[in-house]
């Protein structure tokens, strides 16, 4: 099933652009969500434990990897990837002015295994008519 995407303008950031120029830009739009409990029980249908033994497991799995992602090791989860802490932080001139505040909010990071970079380059793509509106948004913008 192809992934679906519709036409955005936004601005024309290339130098060479005039002052309000704007191009079209494609967004891909997610179709619809797997819940956990869907999932739970397509895995079950692929394996002999019950939804319930696959929620458990996946659960499991969860309360390891932030134990694990928390003591800063990576998370390696095979063919799906690897999950690691990363925080950037604020230069200084001097090893002395470093502290801990200079770090940013940290993040997990996630690098897709062979199987799941294997899905980008099969993916299919349709357009979907996106309906225009006439008129002021009424609500506030930055």
């Amino acid at each position: 099933m192809p992934l679906k995407y519709h036409l955005v303008r936004r601005p024309d950031l290339r130098k060479e652009a005039a002052t309000g120029d704007t191009l079209l830009f494609p967004q891909v739009r997610t179709s619809d969500r797997v819940s956990f409990k869907e999932l739970c029980e397509s895995l079950s249908h692929l394996s002999s434990a019950s939804p319930p033994d696959v929620s458990c497991v996946l659960r499991g799995l969860l309360y390891i990897m932030k134990r694990e992602l928390r003591k800063g090791n990576v998370v390696q989860l095979g063919d799906i990837g690897n999950f690691r802490m990363a925080a950037g932080s604020k230069g200084v001139e001097k090893p002395e002015d470093f502290h801990t505040g200079l770090f940013k909010r940290p993040r997990v990071v996630y690098s897709p295994g062979v199987t799941v970079k294997d899905v980008a380059p099969k993916v299919n793509f349709t357009k979907v008519g996106i309906k225009e509106v006439e008129g002021e948004c009424s609500l506030p913008h930055e």
